[in-house]
């Protein structure tokens, strides 16, 4: 059987275009995923100058449209593409006057991805605010049905978290909870952490709490580990556990190993990057359906080492040795040490992703694709 055809071919030496943008500082200084959402031919970033969202041309680099957040005044990450729609959340602000308060907000909008027409545009008010919060919005996650976005400082805060739930299609307030980070969404639930620490999952039809879960030294991770599936490190043993969103149940407990980060290829796998309990860099590929390990290195049996990971993407893992090179996501085994110079971060089927922190650009590589034996 032969799989369509993906990006497995070698890259070309030098970039086929550049993209640069007033977007955000990434989380990940090497990751362009923490500031642009890429689609099949276009990708898309927030602007902090202009704020409002920007579409660039994948094969020139070139801006298609911008669309302006007048009201806006702060932005994070990236926005979320489902669909046809690229969705985007903006922290708003009312000022106080005299004793009354300021208050803080949310503007969540949706374009259309093609024109950047606006389709609808939701303002959600939230409670009073001191004027040094750090709380931006962020969309978790969108698909055809759900928007869920987010606002809340990183590490400990004054200032309560705030999230809402929206219907993608007509931008209808489903639920919001000021004391609730949320972190992942699922088909039918929502889940993030509530103020006293506890993981816990909210229906997305209208927000009834699904399971509650004292993770202890649970650190809620946005990095999306793919369908079915929840990210909660620092867990007691020291690793990572996959939950399930719509239970809380396990899915896979790591151990000793602590898995940085998972990057699901849009098919069946994850493939998840991390650390031994002596440091050592190990490499997991788990089946999101099933949860099942499929494979890991290092393997010293068969003298392999663990790779550096940089992206996953349908039945390809992107990684780098001592060069660039591809692996088989389902099997491990290598499928390509001569991919070009090198190993992209964020590929879809004609294009991979490069951020350079220095310049902060993102070279845009055309990927030669090859079939891949299935």
């Amino acid at each position: 059987m032969t799989r369509p055809e993906v990006p497995a071919g070698a890259f070309p030496e030098t970039p086929t275009a550049r993209i640069q943008g007033a977007w955000p500082s990434p989380a990940d200084e090497d990751d362009p995923g923490d500031v642009v959402t890429l689609g099949a031919h276009r990708a898309y970033a927030y602007d902090r100058d202009a704020v409002g969202v920007t579409a660039f041309r994948l094969d020139s680099g070139d801006i298609a449209w911008h669309t302006a957040v007048p009201e806006a005044t702060a932005v994070a990450q990236a926005p979320r593409l489902a669909g046809n729609t690229v969705i985007g959340a903006f922290a708003t602000a009312e000022r106080g006057e005299g004793t009354d308060a300021g208050r803080r907000g949310i503007t969540v909008i949706a374009l259309d991805a093609r024109t950047g027409r606006s389709l609808w545009t939701r303002e959600i008010a939230g409670d009073t605010v001191a004027a040094d919060s750090e709380a931006v919005p962020h969309v978790v996650g969108a698909d055809a049905r759900h928007v869920l976005v987010a606002s809340y400082e990183e590490g400990y805060a004054t200032t309560p978290p705030l999230s809402a739930l929206l219907d993608t299609r007509t931008g209808r307030v489903i639920w919001t909870d000021p004391d609730f980070k949320a972190v992942d969404l699922e088909q039918s639930v929502a889940v993030g952490v509530r103020g006293d620490g506890d993981f816990a999952g909210r229906s997305a039809s209208d927000g009834t709490r699904l399971w509650q879960r004292d993770l202890r030294l649970g650190e809620p991770r946005t990095a999306d580990p793919g369908p079915g599936l929840t990210w909660a490190d620092g867990t007691e043993a020291g690793g990572t556990l996959l939950i399930d969103p719509a239970t809380g149940a396990t899915r896979l407990n790591s151990g000793d190993t602590s898995l940085e980060r998972c990057r699901y290829d849009g098919w069946s796998t994850t493939v998840c990057a991390g650390a031994d309990g002596s440091g050592d860099a190990v490499v997991r590929a788990v089946d999101v359906r099933t949860a099942r390990v499929l494979w890991r290195l290092p393997d010293a049996s068969a003298h392999r080492v663990a790779p550096v990971v940089t992206a996953a993407w349908h039945g390809v893992v992107y990684a780098q040795v001592d060069q660039a090179m591809t692996l088989d996501a389902r099997t491990g085994q290598d499928l390509r040490t001569d991919i070009g110079p090198v190993s992209p971060t964020l590929v879809n089927d004609g294009y991979g992703l490069v951020y350079d922190h220095t310049a902060r650009t993102i070279d845009v590589y055309r990927a030669g694709g090859t079939a891949v034996p299935g």
